[in-house]
């Protein structure tokens, strides 16, 4: 089976394999251990790994060799006996994770092994959604974080847009709530920056944050629902990132959940989901002027629970429609868990006994108690996090193959 992109490698395999073809799987484990565990002794490793103590000592001794972990004596080290050294990600193997957002652009310079060096943010200036803005916005971004940190390699830079990203080049298909139609935005991006750019679906990237380190840890079958002006939605199918043919699957916040709507959404259409409980549609009902994001929603809960009736009733509103898509979801998908991030996660917290309560009516072969619901472990930042491991992946991978084409400059923009 083909590993889809941003999937983390699987255990090595010993057999069927060409010699080549088994090492580089085994140090793909081992790397892909340390950067999603954290730091392991090689005793542990030959345990975990199923490798013998000598095989365990050439991988790491490559490793360290390419510049990607290190070795240490423990902590506590045994009074008798040889101690088993311990391997750990290097720190200076970054990545920066991007996310584009309606109201916002956030950067992130991230550790291998997961750490976040560096975080910044920048609100959108009004009326700079067009694609040429955004990206020199980024570049800039993306610029001042690698020169606060000149002592650390910068494998690529990640980034999340909230629309249909096609697969193949990193194409902005379709993006409504940024104005984008058909931007070749990845490529534009990584000749401004000169450096290898990977983009993806803002829901898509969350289902992977979460997946790998957040509230789904375990879970094969995951839908991970992003809330802000619209929604999205990311998907994990026996442990396989759904993205279908071209990478446009997930586009959940254009159900059609009201045939009798007359409002239009942004991609043309009437009925969205996204128009019954995306953030606008929140705030206008609460009395609120649209776009003010997830602190709006925020004063809109706390509005509703100091006793403002208005917010109250719009509060209760859009639980009702978070219902209706939740359970179109289940009978679509079956997943074994939700993971609610964005502003979907805050209205999870508030109003979840309403959601509850439609999801129950109508869900067909999967019984509610079937199915855990939950807010993101990682909140508004989850697809920045996903777009980082979206860089890390083909390192995890390949790591000498990915260094080799890094190193000459060959790594191109996807």
């Amino acid at each position: 089976m083909t590993r889809r992109p941003g999937s983390p490698p699987t255990s090595p395999t010993k057999t069927g394999l060409g010699q080549e073809e088994l090492r580089r799987n085994n140090l793909s484990a081992l790397l892909t251990r340390v950067h999603l565990h954290g730091a392991i002794s090689r005793a542990s490793l030959t345990r975990e790994l199923g490798l013998n103590r000598s095989t365990i000592g050439a991988l790491a001794a490559e490793l360290e060799d390419l510049g990607l972990v290190s070795e240490r004596l423990p902590d506590a080290v045994r009074r008798s006996g040889r101690p088993s050294l311990v391997l750990e990600a290097r720190r200076d193997n970054t990545v920066v994770g991007v996310d584009i957002g309606v109201d916002r652009i956030v950067t992130a310079l991230v550790a291998l092994g997961g750490e976040v060096l560096l975080q910044r943010q920048r609100p959108h200036a009004p009326g700079e959604h067009d694609v040429e803005h955004v990206i020199e916005s980024a570049a800039q971004m993306i610029e001042e974080v690698l020169a606060a940190r000149p002592d650390v390699r910068c494998l690529g830079v990640g980034v999340s847009v909230p629309g249909a990203v096609r697969e193949a080049d990193g194409l902005v298909r379709f993006a409504p709530n940024l104005g984008w139609v058909d931007q070749p935005f990845t490529e534009k991006l990584s000749h401004r920056l000169g450096r290898p750019v990977f983009t993806a679906n803002d829901a898509d990237l969350g289902v992977l944050a979460e997946h790998l380190r957040g509230a789904a840890v375990g879970y094969s079958d995951v839908a991970y629902l992003n809330g802000s002006v619209g929604i999205g939605g990311g998907f994990l199918v026996g442990g396989v990132p759904l993205s279908g043919a071209r990478g446009y699957a997930g586009e959940v916040g254009h159900l059609l959940v009201d045939g009798a709507a007359t409002e239009p959404c942004r991609c043309g259409n009437v009925g969205c989901w996204e128009t019954k409980a995306g953030e606008n549609h929140l705030l206008v009902a609460a009395g609120r002027l649209p776009g003010g994001g997830p602190d709006g929603v925020a004063e809109v809960i706390a509005a509703a629970a100091a006793g403002d009736q208005r917010a109250t009733e719009a509060l209760e509103q859009v639980a009702e429609w978070i219902g209706v898509g939740l359970r179109a979801v289940i009978n679509i998908f079956d997943p074994e868990i939700i993971v609610l991030g964005g502003s979907l996660a805050a209205l999870w917290r508030s109003r979840q006994a309403v959601i509850e309560s439609v999801v129950d009516r109508w869900t067909l072969m999967t019984p509610r108690r079937d199915v855990l619901i939950r807010s993101s472990a990682f909140g508004l930042d989850s697809p920045w996090r996903g777009a980082a491991e979206l860089v890390f992946a083909p390192l995890l991978a390949d790591p000498a193959g990915v260094l080799d084409r890094v190193a000459s400059g060959a790594v191109a923009a996807r």
